[in-house]
């Protein structure tokens, strides 16, 4: 069997404005990926897709807030997909256009599916962990393929997500990084 890492390409848009990260996970030998946090660079992702001939199984939020996911309307009605969130972060779709820097008429963003702590995401012969790490949001998550680990806005370099947005809480933003993200990094080594 191949390394995951030969089977797996990660590619990277970020947005100006609030620096988030957009990421399509594809497995290089499909034209398969998902999307993860398709923000206010949506756009410019759905071009990569396009001209890599990519389709979109799933798009992951790693949590509510509209900065990571703007683009999901937009990315739904080109590639035909559906989204998945945390149950604890529904409340803050309905919040999506009231964000600073958000355009104004923003389309509702619907999910269809809910990710749960623990779950398995089975894609194309490869497996995607989701660990619920609220503290930025009580609907917080981050995506374990691998040994790879898409934070979201629980961990940036050198640095972890804010707590003072509604939801936040710092309390239960370190025992999420150290209860649950070092947990599983120590069950690697």
């Amino acid at each position: 069997m191949e390394p995951l890492r030969d089977l797996v390409q990660l590619h990277l848009f970020t947005d100006p404005l609030f620096d988030q990260n957009c990421y399509v996970l594809r497995r290089r030998d499909t034209e398969r990926c998902l999307v993860i946090d398709p923000g206010l660079q949506a756009d410019a992702a759905l071009r990569f897709l396009e001209g890599e001939a990519l389709a979109c199984d799933r798009i992951l939020l790693t949590h509510g807030h509209p900065d990571h996911l703007a683009g999901v309307p937009t990315m739904k009605a080109a590639l035909g997909c559906t989204a998945a969130i945390h149950p604890e972060d529904r409340w803050l779709l309905a919040e999506a256009g009231a964000f600073p820097g958000i355009p104004a008429g923003l389309p509702e963003v619907i999910c269809e599916d809910d990710l749960s702590a623990g779950q398995v995401i089975a894609w194309q012969g490869l497996e995607v962990a989701v660990l619920h790490t609220p503290g930025h949001t009580p609907g917080s998550v981050c995506f374990l393929v691998g040994p790879d680990l898409l934070a979201g806005d629980t961990l940036f370099r050198r640095s972890v997500g804010r707590t003072d947005l509604p939801g936040g809480s710092w309390e239960t933003l370190l025992f999420s990084i150290q209860d649950r993200l070092y947990a599983v990094r120590q069950q690697q080594t």
